[in-house]
């Protein structure tokens, strides 16, 4: 873990205080975040929330001057909702009922007595705590354009921060297997091979691959991918089509922001996106043809921390278990996909050299038909 995000909430008349605490915490190996962060012409009120959400720990600082104000109390009541941990910073008494029930930090102008009460430690035994102790909020995506909607959703939400995550990928052939290509481009067409696309969906998912895609660029990507299943509902033409978008990404990358596994093991149905620590995705019903379907986001900074451990886990037991692979785990699958894709170009001619019939290429997408 690099760091721990934490959002301060505190009445500007207080400023010179706040800034004190910062320069604390940045001291701590922490990330402090507040208004400052904020982007301009974005609502204040949305941003705040926003920040809470995707905070580790949230930190009001209470004072005279912030205790008048209501707001306290209701973004107090909002980070608990959201199981947040929180971890007052109070200058004098701790007003309010609320929070007579959180063990405070008192202020003290000797920051020498200050910085042991915050501590790198004080904020990783918050987090664990929370990790095994609260219940963290999810929002389910029944069906595979809600899924990937959200996907969207919470992708654009980290940006809005101003921040990148490192794209974590578990599944048939990730989210990198989609075109990064206008919708009325034929590759659409051939992607689904017999099977009459939808534009509506094609351009949901244009739009999953680009803010993934974005995100990969900025901080990297690790994924488990299994190119091994047949697609078989689609054709032959259509996985070929699949397998070559996902090596060109692949190709794309730097060497350096790329780790890849290939595993025959992970099954069709699963898939599991963490984008950073800043929120995951799990669904929990798929097939090829139907989707992904009962995905279950959180933002729950702790229970996300807990999952890319996890995840990171079952990456490196999977390259580990790679024998013979020269290399980088991107470079042995890239030679992977090139070998798969020669062999579907062979297998795809008969015995005189003629092309064997497959799929179509020439349907137009249908409109918002899901």
């Amino acid at each position: 873990m690099g760091s721990y995000r934490v959002f301060i909430s505190y009445s500007h008349e207080d400023y010179e205080l706040v800034e004190k605490l910062v320069s604390i915490l940045e001291e701590n190996g922490l990330t402090p975040m507040w208004d400052r962060d904020f982007a301009w012409g974005h609502g204040f009120p949305e941003q705040i929330k926003n920040f809470i959400a995707h905070a580790h720990v949230f930190v009001p600082v209470i004072t005279e001057a912030s205790s008048k104000r209501g707001w306290v109390h209701q973004e107090i009541g909002y980070a608990m909702a959201l199981n947040v941990p929180i971890l007052p910073v109070t200058l004098d008494r701790v007003p309010g009922e609320m929070l007579q029930q959180l063990l405070a930090v008192s202020w003290s102008d000797d920051l020498e007595i200050l910085k042991p009460k915050l501590s790198f430690r004080t904020f990783a035994n918050l987090v664990r705590h929370a990790q095994g102790n609260s219940r963290p909020l999810f929002e389910c995506a029944e069906l595979q354009e809600d899924r990937t909607m959200m996907m969207v959703e919470y992708a654009t939400k980290v940006l809005e921060l101003g921040y990148h995550g490192h794209v974590r990928q578990k599944g048939a052939l990730s989210s990198f297997h989609i075109p990064d290509k206008p919708v009325s481009n034929p590759v659409w067409y051939q992607r689904y091979g017999s099977i009459e696309p939808s534009l509506f969906r094609c351009k949901l998912l244009r739009d999953e691959r680009r803010l993934l895609g974005e995100h990969a660029r900025e901080s990297g990507c690790s994924l488990i991918v299994n190119p091994y299943l047949s697609y078989e509902k689609y054709g032959s033409q259509a996985r070929m089509v699949r397998l070559r978008t996902l090596l060109e990404f692949l190709e794309s990358m730097p060497d350096d922001m790329v780790r890849v596994a290939m595993s025959k093991r992970t099954p069709e149905g699963q898939s599991v996106t963490v984008v950073g620590d800043w929120f995951a995705a799990e669904s929990v019903s798929a097939s090829i043809g139907k989707g992904y379907r009962q995905t279950i986001f959180t933002r729950h900074a702790p229970t996300v921390q807990s999952m890319l451990e996890l995840f990171d886990q079952e990456l490196e037991d999977l390259i580990h278990e790679q024998e013979h692979m020269t290399g980088s785990s991107r470079d042995a699958a890239v030679a992977t996909l090139r070998r798969m894709l020669v062999e579907l170009e062979e297998s795809s001619y008969d015995g005189s050299g003629r092309a064997v019939p497959t799929v179509r290429t020439s349907v137009q997408p249908t409109g918002c038909r899901r």
